[in-house]
């Protein structure tokens, strides 16, 4: 991928055409994150060197129990028992990418850049579990989904990973790029009566 269309996140757009006016209370805060890699990995999660492989190119394991994440110096979420999404800089995506072909070689794996297709949001704030509450079909009340858990679920109308790192007030959010732009503006609209913020970072 080009570094051009690395630096573009998609939400460039909605984001100029904000009117963000100073509010007396913000209770979701909603970080697009620019700069950042999507790799999809695919490979057998019981064979003992394809497991060790991937730790030692990472320098974190791979979550093996269902929906959950390990957060290191990368974001790797459990898709499935045999896929997991490892997110990460930009700038370190095809380094990443050739260290574990090299590393896995002999193994048989499926390794892809897909960053140009997804969007990352990290979202904070008192409000943020009750507002995607209102279109998300998972229960993520703190006692449900807790930090080291992620799910993928339908928000809105849109597909969506969510995943759950730094405590119960700070969500990220992944979907694809083409549904990019209609899930802020359904943020924007569900968290109206608690505020929220946009930015890019």
């Amino acid at each position: 991928m080009s570094d051009s269309l690395r630096r573009r996140h998609g939400l460039e757009f909605f984001l100029r055409s904000l009117d963000q006016t100073d509010t007396d209370r913000v209770g979701v805060h909603a970080h697009i994150l620019d700069g950042v890699a999507h790799i999809n990995l695919r490979g057998h999660g019981e064979d003992v060197e394809f497991l060790n492989g991937v730790e030692k190119t990472l320098g974190q394991p791979l979550p093996l129990a269902p929906n959950t994440v390990s957060n290191g110096e990368h974001h790797v979420y459990w898709l499935g028992p045999d896929e997991w999404l490892i997110v990460s800089t930009a700038n370190d995506a095809s380094v990443i990418m050739a260290s574990l072909q090299d590393a896995l070689i002999k193994q048989h794996v499926s390794i892809n850049d897909i960053s140009g297709g997804q969007v990352t949001l990290r979202l904070q704030g008192t409000d943020v579990r009750e507002t995607l509450s209102k279109g998300c079909t998972i229960d993520l009340h703190v006692d449900a989904f807790r930090p080291g858990e992620c799910a993928q679920s339908g928000l809105a109308k849109a597909g969506a990973l969510i995943g759950c790192f730094d405590g119960p007030n700070t969500l990220e959010l992944i979907v694809r790029r083409s549904f990019a732009d209609y899930l802020a503006r359904w943020l924007q609209h569900a968290a109206r009566d608690s505020g929220i913020e946009f930015r890019q970072i």
